[in-house]
């Protein structure tokens, strides 16, 4: 029996400490206005890193897309693929992941963030950090791929295997929501070697990042 996930979101702002009111000081005479001082320049500020995603203009799925997305579906690894992805409580069957954030990656499969950690990677811990679409492009192996992302509960498995078959498999242990621009998720955590799921939530916004973490078993 599988048990109910357990949600964390992110911890709220530490409260600023409210300091004691000074008194207010006595009025000084009025002097003249000293003259205007031109603005200093104002410098650009750099763009913050976002998590992979591409347009917000997807197609909304029919109700028998969603019932056809609920059942088994079984994808071939094509020719640029790093590996497949399986989650069986969702259905789906190797899953072709290639290993970039560019839409190509997202819309014909799923993206294997560059950068973060393969399942056989030589380092202390590990972070294989996947990110797929919830609603994705027909015709596509992108369509609906993560649809049902958020019906997964802690205990499941996930598998992911390389072209040469050898297996790695995963059991989901927490999720959370983030926002499109919070990229510490895709780092390493110490003494964890785990595979990160992420996809847009909610519908249809789109506007946060579902989160779903599961370590090596």
């Amino acid at each position: 029996t599988v048990e109910p996930l357990v949600r964390e979101y992110l911890p709220p702002k530490p409260e600023v400490k409210k300091t004691e009111a000074r008194p207010e000081p006595e009025p000084e005479p009025q002097k003249a206005a000293p003259e205007p001082r031109p603005e200093p320049e104002q410098r650009p500020q750099p763009e913050r890193e976002t998590l992979p995603v591409a347009e917000a203009d997807w197609p909304m799925p029919t109700q028998e897309e969603i019932e056809a997305a609920r059942g088994v579906r079984h994808y071939d690894l094509p020719r640029g693929a790093v590996m497949g992805l399986t989650i069986k409580t969702l259905g789906l069957h190797n899953v072709p992941v290639f290993d970039s954030d560019g839409k190509w990656a997202l819309n014909n499969g799923v993206a294997h963030v560059p950068g973060t950690s393969f399942p056989w990677s030589t380092t202390p811990q590990r972070n294989v950090y996947l990110a797929g679409h919830r609603l994705g492009w027909r015709g596509t192996e992108s369509h609906l791929v993560f649809y049902e992302l958020d019906e997964l509960g802690r205990g499941n498995e996930i598998l992911l295997k390389n072209r040469d078959g050898k297996k790695f498999r995963y059991r989901v242990t927490e999720a959370f929501v983030t926002g499109p621009g919070d990229s510490w998720v895709m780092g390493q955590v110490r003494d964890r070697d785990m595979v990160t799921l992420q996809t847009c939530t909610p519908i249809p916004e789109f506007d946060k990042r579902l989160i779903i973490r599961a370590d090596r078993i």
